[in-house]
């Protein structure tokens, strides 16, 4: 890929940046599938993951679906559930809370399918919701190792949620949600 310099001569890249592939997995996708892992690769050479979903949100259908699953055997693109509009749906919607659980202790009682999430080798999770426009778009769902989740991990999460919005928006737009 050729660049320009701020001095204005082309130069070589070396080394293409995640966000590069990243933007250039979204200039080319083909399918649903092909959104979801654009993102899923970013998150990996960003933070790390052992288990990568996405679940996009239909509020005026009163549903979400999996769009994207790391792993389809043990979490299926199958269907859609109804949401719960509760309160840790209103403050993911109107507060953007992210949810950091870096235990098995501490994900108890939030994850009814813990075992499972365990037998994965997975003890720590970021659920990351999308909103724009005060529209709860999706929510991207990162599990790894107990304690991956440093601050610092943490933060570096964070940047995917610009990238995130990107990807439930074509997902709407180009799919049906």
């Amino acid at each position: 890929m050729d660049i320009l310099p701020p001095g204005g001569d082309t130069c070589r890249m070396t080394e293409v940046s995640p966000h590069i592939r990243f933007t250039d997995a979204l200039a080319t996708y083909r399918s649903e599938r092909d959104v979801g892992l654009a993102l899923h690769r970013l998150a990996e050479a960003l933070v790390g993951v052992k288990l990568f979903t996405m679940t996009a949100d239909n509020p005026a259908g009163g549903y979400v679906r999996r769009v994207y699953s790391s792993d389809e055997a043990a979490y299926p693109l199958l269907g859609t559930k109804p949401i719960t509009f509760d309160e840790t749906y209103r403050r993911m919607t109107e507060e953007r809370f992210v949810y950091v659980a870096n235990s098995v202790a501490a994900m108890r009682g939030d994850f009814p399918d813990l075992d499972l999430i365990v037998a994965l080798g997975c003890g720590s999770a970021v659920n990351m919701p999308a909103v724009a426009g005060g529209e709860m778009l999706g929510s991207v769902n990162l599990l790894h190792e107990e304690g991956w989740y440093t601050p610092e991990r943490v933060a570096a999460a964070q940047t995917l949620i610009a990238p995130a919005i990107a990807c439930f928006l074509i997902l709407r737009g180009r799919f049906t949600i």
